[in-house]
Parts: structure tokens; C-alpha cells; sequence
């Protein structure tokens, strides 16, 4: 088995038949489908049951609600193919994806190829695309990526890479803090088998089509998702991991700080922004943020990295807090 792709599934009735399709339709036919049914509440449980009656490629699996990571991690666990390809239920391949990344793997052997991801609204392909590194195909050093993933949002995508199978033999991390979360949980995914891959091959192909929906958890913003966005759980899981990778120079260190202040810049105007909109920018004025954020990356809000306009922002809100 060349490719195994892994769905997981919640309540995706309306879309998921568009992307089990996009893999029924690949030019490449050695594949398997892995469907996680995540607890779904609707009827996806049976449509994707449906077309695993149709053919002997896909398997579904069901189990109660526990978040798009662990149904990630079950797909995982059963999967058999030589690469893992990771797609979301709203989402789609192109047509020629599979056969693409193939021809890539046999020219480079690479543990982790990347491609591009197109972004795509009400049905058209917009100009923005996403994971896009160059336009020519190129190896990239793994402490390139593993210095991207430490200090930016540039290639979290897990549904922009295939990955060799074996990158996940043996990771007995506790992922628990993970569970039901809809924030940072793609990064989370790829510190492991980043650590155990050799090598990475960039493809510049558009291979992904990444379906905008505006009524989206990520982009529904309220307070209850205030601590969540700032994905607290991934940034302790990364520090751990930058202790692996032997990445904890003052450099290191100082470039993880501000990706976290972008991070919670992103959280906090975007969360005011929304309030002031619904009349509640007092509900978003008492909301407690020093006791969910990372105090000690503040220590770095003068840094050189950061824009007047970034620095500006953060003083405001550390004032308002």
C-alpha cells in the first residue's frame, strides 16, 4: 500500500461527500481511505459507512467524540500505507495529488514531502495559496523547518506534507491535554515525526484544496475560546521539543517568545474586534488574561523582531489587562 489518506469526521454530512471523492477520483489508485467518525451527531456516521460499502479501499472506524486530534491519532495507529496523507472532511485533493506526491517520493526519498494548499471560497479558487515556500522543487534541511515551526504559523499545515509511516512508530507522548481542543493541535502533530525524519522535499504543486468557511470553529471567535486561542498546550509541547532539538540558545529562545506574542496579538485583537461588534466589549474587558498567558514571553515584547506597530499593540494590551 502506497498512501494511506486519513479523514477525521464531525458532523461533516454536507461536505464530506466532495472530499471522499476528491480520493475516489485520484489519477494514482494505490491508496487507502482511513475515515475516523469522531461521535458525529448527524448522519456522516452513515454516509461515509456507505461508501465504504462501495469499495474495499476505505475503512472506517467510529468513536465517541474525543477531537479532531485524536481521530487524527486513531487514523494513525491504523493505517498501512508507505506515506501518510493527512485531509481535512471539508477539504479536497486535486485530482493528480497522490500521483504527484508519488513521483516526488521515488525522485527523492524524502521522510516529509511539502507541497502547496489553495485556498477556496464559496466554490472559487481565490489567488491565496498556503505552504508555499518557492517555486522550485528544493530539499530543506530539517533544522529549517524545525526553526520555522518554532517561530511561526509558516508550515503548521499537517495537511500539506505526507509523511513516511514509521516517522510515528513509537510515540508514547501524553497527548490528554489535547482533547477537544481546535487550536494548535496541527503543530502538535508534527513534533514527533519531525524529530525522527532525515530529510524534506518541497514540491511547489497545488495539490490541496483548502475550503474557507467563515462559520468555522477557528474563525468564530467568542470568550470561550479566549484561553484555547492561545494554544498554550501546543507552545509547552514545543518547548519540550526544543529541548530535543537542542534549540534553546538565547536566538532560539527569543524567536519562540514572539511567535508566542503574535500569537496571543492574534487572540486578543481579534477577540476585541468581535466583542466591540456584538455590543459585549465589556464582557471582553473583564476577562482575566494574565491568568492564561505565558507572562515570562512577555519579557521580550521590545524585541528587535518585532514591528513598532506589533510592540504598539502589545503595550496597549498589557495596559487594558
Amino acid at each position: 500500500m502506497r498512501f494511506s489518506v486519513i479523514v477525521p469526521v464531525y458532523n461533516a454530512a454536507d461536505f464530506i461527500g466532495n472530499c471522499v471523492m476528491s480520493v475516489m477520483n485520484q489519477t494514482f489508485g494505490d491508496w487507502e481511505l482511513i475515515i475516523v467518525d469522531d461521535g458525529s451527531t448527524n448522519e456522516s456516521g452513515i454516509l461515509v459507512d456507505r461508501f465504504a460499502a462501495k469499495d474495499g479501499r476505505i475503512r472506517v472506524f467510529h468513536q465517541e467524540n474525543r477531537g479532531q486530534f485524536f481521530a487524527r491519532r486513531c487514523g494513525i495507529a491504523n493505517s498501512k500505507g508507505d506515506y501518510l496523507v493527512f485531509l481535512d472532511s471539508d477539504d479536497e485533493l486535486t485530482h493528480n495529488c497522490l500521483k504527484t506526491i508519488n513521483a516526488a517520493a521515488c525522485e527523492s526519498n524524502a521522510d516529509i514531502i511539502l507541497y502547496v494548499g489553495r485556498i477556496v471560497r464559496d466554490d472559487l479558487e481565490t489567488d491565496r495559496y498556503i505552504g508555499n515556500v518557492g517555486t522550485e522543487k528544493c530539499r530543506i534541511p530539517i533544522d529549517t523547518l524545525k526553526r520555522s515551526l518554532i517561530s511561526s504559523n509558516d508550515l503548521n499545515s499537517l495537511c500539506l506534507k505526507a509523511f513516511r509511516r514509521d516517522l510515528f512508530d513509537g510515540d508514547d507522548t501524553d497527548y490528554s491535554a489535547f482533547s477537544g481542543t481546535h487550536y494548535g493541535e496541527d503543530k502538535a502533530q508534527l513534533f514527533y515525526p519531525v524529530t525522527n525524519a532525515a530529510s524534506v522535499y518541497y514540491i511547489p504543486d497545488y495539490l490541496y484544496k483548502y475550503n474557507y468557511r467563515a462559520d468555522s470553529v477557528v474563525h468564530n471567535f467568542d470568550m470561550n475560546s479566549a484561553s484555547a486561542r492561545l494554544t498554550n498546550e501546543m507552545f509547552s509541547l514545543m518547548y519540550e521539543y526544543m529541548e530535543k532539538w537542542n534549540m534553546t540558545d538565547c536566538a532560539c529562545k527569543r524567536a519562540a517568545a514572539v511567535y508566542y506574542l503574535r500569537t496571543f496579538l492574534s487572540a486578543y485583537y481579534g477577540l476585541r474586534k468581535t466583542m466591540a461588534a456584538r455590543g459585549k466589549l465589556k464582557q471582553f474587558r473583564v476577562y482575566n488574561w494574565m491568568e492564561h498567558v505565558n507572562k515570562s514571553a512577555f519579557r521580550y515584547c521590545m524585541s528587535c523582531e518585532l514591528s513598532i506597530k506589533e510592540k504598539l499593540k502589545l503595550l496597549v494590551a498589557v495596559i487594558g489587562f
